[in-house]
C-alpha cells in the first residue's frame, strides 16, 4: 500500500512538471527513439522475414515523390510545434499517436525483424534521383512494416481533422491532407516500402486513435458525473 501510494504521488508529481514543460515530452522522446532505431537497422540477424504482395510488383518508381518524402521530417516537427503552441491539447494527443506507434513499430522490428527486396537500380542523374540514392544509403531495407512514415503521417492528420483552430481554414487542412496522402504514396513509388507496410502503418494508427478516443470519451463521462452531484448540491 506504501509502495503504491508513494508511486503515485510521484506520479502526480511527474504529470504537474510535464504539463508545465511539454515540449520535454518530445526531447525525451527523441532520446529513446533514435538510438533503438539505429540499434535495430545495424543489428546482426540471423533471418528477415521478407515482406512483399502483388501490388509491389506493379506500382511504378516515381523519383519525384522524394519531395513529399523528405517533406515529412518538416511535417512531423512541425505539427508537434504548431499544436504545442495552438492548441496544448492536440499536442498530447498527437504524443501519444506519434511515440505510441513509434514504441509499438520498434517493438514488432525487434521480435519480427522483417526486409524488403524491391529496390530496384537508380538509372538517371536527375536530383530526384540523387536524392533517392542519399536515402538508400542512410536507410536500410529492413524494419518497414509498419511503416513509421505512414503510420506518423497518419496521425497528424487524424490531428488535423480534430483541430478546432484549423477548421476555419479549410484550404490548410486540405493542403496537408494531400500532402500527408503523397508522403504515404511516396513510401512505395520510391520503393522504400511495401504496399503491406502502408496497410499496416495506417492500421496500427487508426488502432492507437480509437484507443484514445475511448479513453477520452470515458474521462468526459467522469467530468460529466462529478458536476451533476456538485450542480445539485447547490
Amino acid at each position: 500500500m506504501r509502495f503504491r501510494e508513494s508511486f503515485r504521488q510521484k506520479s502526480r508529481k511527474a504529470a504537474v512538471w510535464l504539463s508545465g514543460h511539454p515540449l520535454s515530452i518530445a526531447v525525451a522522446y527523441a532520446m529513446f527513439y533514435f538510438p533503438m532505431f539505429f540499434y535495430l537497422e545495424h543489428r546482426t540477424v540471423a533471418e528477415y522475414h521478407v515482406i512483399h504482395c502483388a501490388l509491389d510488383d506493379v506500382l511504378p518508381y516515381c523519383p519525384a515523390f522524394v519531395v513529399p518524402y523528405l517533406c515529412w521530417f518538416l511535417l512531423i516537427p512541425g505539427a508537434l510545434l504548431y499544436f504545442l503552441k495552438r492548441e496544448p491539447e492536440r499536442y498530447y494527443e498527437l504524443c501519444w499517436l506519434l511515440f505510441g506507434g513509434m514504441t509499438a513499430s520498434l517493438l514488432f522490428y525487434l521480435v519480427f525483424p522483417n526486409c524488403i527486396y524491391l529496390r530496384q537500380p537508380v538509372s538517371g542523374d536527375g536530383i530526384c534521383n540523387q536524392l533517392v540514392l542519399f536515402i538508400r544509403m542512410v536507410d536500410t531495407p529492413t524494419n518497414v512494416c509498419p511503416s513509421i512514415h505512414v503510420a506518423s503521417t497518419v496521425a497528424v492528420m487524424a490531428e488535423v481533422r480534430r483541430s478546432e483552430r484549423l477548421r476555419p481554414r479549410r484550404w490548410a487542412k486540405y493542403v496537408l491532407w494531400l500532402l500527408g496522402v503523397s508522403i504515404c504514396l511516396a513510401t512505395v513509388l520510391l520503393d522504400q516500402h511495401s504496399a503491406v507496410d502502408v496497410v499496416c502503418g495506417v492500421a496500427l494508427t487508426m488502432i492507437l486513435n480509437n484507443v484514445m478516443e475511448l479513453w477520452l470519451r470515458r474521462r468526459s463521462l467522469r467530468k460529466a458525473s462529478v458536476h451533476k452531484p456538485m450542480q445539485r448540491a447547490k
